[in-house]
């Protein structure tokens, strides 16, 4: 098993937010050794914008353009790529960088991110990810970034969702055809493992995605969005992955959002490194293709 660690520093584009320091901070503590320690050689590679920030669109596409050459180069050499991303929005240069025709998406975060232009009231571009990697918006802009082929809504599953806003992200979300398992004070309403294996019959690879405001508070209150009460536990987080592990080939993952200045005694480190062994044992699990 061979693992590139790509290092994201930039929220929505933006080198100068808090999240930024996010990436760094999880190789400090020991990212790399994660995989090491399962067996994985490990490459690290960081993406660099090089040009000043102009706004949070045309940055996070400079980011993502470069990221997408990454990971290609990445899957092209038989590795797997994992993203530690201060931002939501590394997800179009990370599934832009790769054929991902056949690949579903697993997604684990306190939002649906799944606003267009028209129905956000925020404007806030990572709040849309989702919706772009469907094929709901932005299609040309993800096209300048990589292969932009919009994945199947029925080849996507959500897990953690309890922030939904505004009533017209709930409206698109609930006519949509994605499997969206919701989280209520730290229980899923639907059953996870349930949830997988129907999307087993639609693919056989995905890309695995954790935002970690999808976690309680309690546990990771160092995120970029306001913590959301009632999220998943660590327990819970490595349950979905190891699941995942086991009825999918994992093409590419993503940590997100970690952000050091807003954290407690170190608890939101711990539970991305958490995540990190989880994703992990999940490799060596994962079906070959």
């Amino acid at each position: 098993m061979d693992v590139c660690l790509i290092q994201v520093p930039y929220m929505a584009g933006d080198d100068r937010h808090e999240a930024a320091a996010g990436p760094q901070r999880m190789l400090a503590a020991g990212a790399v050794d994660v995989f090491t320690g399962r067996g994985a050689d490990v490459r690290v590679e960081r993406v660099g914008r090089h040009d000043p920030f102009a706004d949070t669109a045309s940055s996070s596409g400079q980011v993502n353009r470069r990221l997408a050459a990454v990971v290609r180069r990445t899957v092209d050499a038989g590795a797997v790529p994992v993203a530690l991303a201060s931002s939501c929005t590394a997800s179009m240069g990370v599934v832009g960088g790769f054929d991902h025709a056949k690949c579903g998406v697993v997604w684990l975060d306190a939002h649906a991110d799944f606003n267009t232009p028209e129905s956000t009231v925020s404007g806030f571009f990572p709040g849309m990810s989702v919706a772009v990697l469907t094929g709901h918006c932005y299609r040309n802009y993800w096209a300048q970034i990589g292969d932009s082929t919009p994945v199947p809504e029925e080849a996507v599953a959500l897990f953690g969702v309890r922030d939904i806003s505004p009533t017209a992200e709930r409206w698109r979300l609930e006519r949509s055809r994605m499997a969206v398992v919701e989280w209520r004070d730290g229980q899923p309403l639907t059953d996870p493992v349930a949830v997988l294996d129907g999307l087993a019959e639609h693919v056989a690879d995905v890309y695995v995605h954790v935002d970690l405001d999808a976690f309680a508070p309690e546990i990771a209150p160092g995120v970029v969005d306001r913590p959301v009460p009632g999220g998943l536990s660590r327990d819970d987080a490595r349950a979905i992955i190891a699941a995942t592990g086991k009825r999918f080939r994992i093409r590419a993952a993503t940590l997100a959002t970690y952000t050091p200045a807003l954290d407690r005694d170190g608890e939101t480190l711990r539970t991305g490194l958490d995540v990190l062994q989880a994703i992990g044992d999940a490799l060596v699990d994962t079906p070959t293709a």
